[in-house]
């Protein structure tokens, strides 16, 4: 009776431990489909909405590295301005899919929901994984409809907005303590237009913030604000040329300036198409221009008021490949009035992958600093410079970053597990 028992208990025990394995193996795509091994297997090489793109596009395989990958996925977004975003997906054909590479564009309008624009990722990534899935089992699942739209009625379609997009925005924020309390608000507006010539900004913005401190014998009340207007026109030449007007004003208590206003042309060269822009860029670009500036305090060089002319050139690097990743950009500028009040600053990025599940990242940048000719004159109190009231001298400011991981473990990343 006993050995019957222990019987029975070892053959409940193996059925439960074993259960969610036999279950699992149970489970197939569809009848000509054996295992799992015989799905397309794809890398998403980036982090915008994976969760919902797996639970989705469930007839693939997802892997946690590209050595492992049939296709890896490349993705670019290019926020447009107010008028919304453009999402540039890479597709790179890995194995038997070598040199099957191709480009496909989403464009999301501001107007969307969150839910839109996730379901339209949804859909291009589907369409474009089509070819790569032509070639597998999956191919006589596939069907493919085409919504006819005669071209003659989108050619009728009139914009009354000229390209033209508005968003007003505004917010505060209120945190208060028995001894301090803070208060941000910011607010201002911004009116872009874009085409394949123009892209214009308009951009008013207002920011105040208040500190209030309370100790055993005062009460220390701080106000800063910083009002301001970055505007821009820049006209498209060819594919590798452009020329813009670049306006800037500002009132900030921070940087002593109770008001200035910059006014710079400017014309770019990029050395390679604007077009392949999305995955490589090599550009140069040069600015002059003057500045009408007036001061809260006295300076350090005994102006209040003073207008100044300035130069900058500024040189960009940015690759986006399979590889993984790499920015670099590098600028110069200085005020003709004294060629020793300049600035120089050098800036990289590079996500590399090492080998199979190993990854650096090395980020860093540094710059010489010498035409700080707002400085206030005098010197600043303990409270100032803890609270960041106004700027402080310095000469050069640096940061530098390294990381690096290694992942492990199973292939797949295919389950989707959204509890707690």
């Amino acid at each position: 009776m006993r050995i019957k028992l222990i019987l029975i208990i070892s053959v409940i025990f193996y059925l439960l431990l074993h259960y969610p394995t036999l279950q699992a193996q149970e489970i197939t795509p569809n009848d000509t489909i054996e295992n799992y091994d015989d799905l397309l297997e794809v890398f998403l090489d980036f982090q915008t909405q994976q969760q919902y793109i797996r639970e989705k596009i469930n007839f693939v395989n997802y892997v946690r590295d590209p050595n492992l990958a049939d296709v890896q996925i490349m993705l670019n977004s290019h926020g447009s301005g107010t008028a919304g975003r453009n999402y540039v997906f890479t597709f790179i054909g890995l194995k038997q899919f070598i040199g099957m590479n191709n480009e496909i564009t989403f464009w999301a309008p501001s107007t969307n929901s969150d839910n839109e624009t996730r379901e339209g990722i949804v859909e291009v990534l589907t369409l474009g994984l089509v070819p790569y899935l032509a070639n597998t089992l999956l191919a006589k699942n596939i069907s493919v409809t085409i919504t006819n739209f005669e071209q003659s009625k989108r050619n009728g379609i009139a914009d009354p907005w000229k390209n033209w997009t508005f968003e007003i925005y505004g917010g505060m924020n209120l945190n208060k303590e028995s001894k301090q309390s803070r208060f941000d608000s910011r607010w201002g507006v911004f009116a872009d237009k874009l085409s394949d010539d123009w892209k214009i900004r308009v951009r008013p913005y207002f920011n105040i913030n208040r500190q209030t401190f309370i100790t055993n014998d005062d009460e220390i009340r701080r106000n800063q604000y910083r009002h301001g207007f970055d505007g821009f026109m820049i006209r498209s030449i060819n594919q590798h040329w452009s020329a813009g007007l670049f306006v800037d004003m500002l009132s900030s208590t921070f940087h002593n300036i109770l008001f200035n206003i910059e006014v710079e042309p400017g014309i770019e060269y990029s050395f390679l198409p604007y077009n392949e822009a999305n995955y490589r860029s090599i550009t140069i670009d040069y600015r002059i221009g003057a500045g009408h500036h007036k001061y809260i305090e006295e300076t350090v060089f005994f102006k209040t008021q003073e207008n100044l002319y300035h130069q900058a050139i500024n040189f960009n690097l940015r690759f986006q490949q399979a590889w993984g990743s790499f920015e670099a950009e590098i600028e110069g500028s200085n005020y003709f009035h004294d060629y020793s009040a300049n600035r120089l600053s050098i800036e990289s990025d590079l996500e590399f992958r090492i080998t199979k599940g190993l990854s650096l990242e090395l980020s860093g940048g540094f710059e010489f600093i010498n035409d700080l000719v707002a400085l206030p004159a005098g010197e600043l109190s303990l409270e100032d410079i803890l609270l960041r009231q106004s700027r402080q001298a310095t000469n050069y400011e640096a940061y530098a970053f390294i990381g690096i991981s290694y992942t492990f473990g199973s292939q797949f990343v295919n389950v989707i597990n959204t509890r707690f």
